[in-house]
């Protein structure tokens, strides 16, 4: 026993620093396995001679960080458990940002000037997977998470004084000002309704705060319903979407 013990003792040194190969005399690395691995319990990753690797938490994917560094543990999709659609930005998976908003009531701006008002009653919230849209009767206010170009889809119907040019979009309350519009004349005989539609996609950032607006030189309703002897549903409806 005790030959054995001294044997063991006077092996171990020659080990440190050296490669070690199972079913192979060639290792590549510290550790070479040449055939299977199995492992019957947490997989550790990253630590250092005095601490612990990470063992991630359930749901997540083993991820390489390249030559030299340890991989690590990643949610298979930027925000986890988050409704939306999965995009791909700068290589990673993420859940892209995502509002969309309809009408509560109708809502009516009043007075003929020629600035803009927030679009109010835009509060039945279909989704809004970040938690960046606020709205109320009077107004409304939004936020991008990052830097990006966003799908904006926009579509509403109007009543207003035939021959005014309502415009409909998204401000940029930052610096005060447009940054997608439509507008257009306005044909139909007063007090009937006539629908507008914007569709394009434009860069936002994520420092500046946002609405969606409406102005007028007349008074102008948004409506809520489309309605008819067959039955009423959801007419207009705003919707942007991060794309990259």
């Amino acid at each position: 026993m005790k030959n054995k013990l001294f044997f063991g003792m006077a092996l171990f040194p020659l080990l440190i620093g050296a490669q070690v190969g199972v079913n192979t005399t060639t290792p590549q690395k510290t550790l070479h396995v040449n055939g299977s691995l199995q492992i019957t319990n947490e997989l550790n990753v990253g630590g250092n001679a005095t601490t612990t690797g990470s063992a991630g938490t359930a749901g997540q994917v083993l991820k390489s960080n390249g030559p030299g560094a340890a991989p690590s543990w990643q949610n298979l999709a930027g925000v986890p458990n988050s409704t939306g659609a999965v995009i791909v930005v700068n290589g990673e998976f993420i859940v892209a940002q995502e509002i969309v908003v309809q009408l509560t009531a109708d809502y009516t701006k009043t007075t003929p000037v020629s600035i803009t008002d927030p679009i109010g009653n835009l509060n039945n919230v279909i989704i809004d997977n970040e938690n960046r849209y606020s709205g109320n009767a009077a107004t409304n206010s939004f936020k991008v998470s990052a830097d990006g170009v966003y799908l904006v889809t926009m579509n509403a119907q109007l009543s207003t004084t035939n021959g005014q040019a309502p415009v409909l979009g998204i401000w940029n309350d930052t610096t005060n000002n447009w940054v997608a519009r439509v507008n257009d004349r306005f044909t139909a005989p007063n007090n009937n309704l006539q629908t507008y539609t914007l569709l394009t996609s434009i860069p936002m950032v994520a420092s500046d705060t946002y609405s969606f607006r409406i102005t007028n030189n007349a008074a102008v309703t948004v409506k809520q319903l489309s309605s008819g002897v067959t039955g009423s549903g959801p007419v207009t409806q705003i919707a942007v979407r991060r794309l990259k």
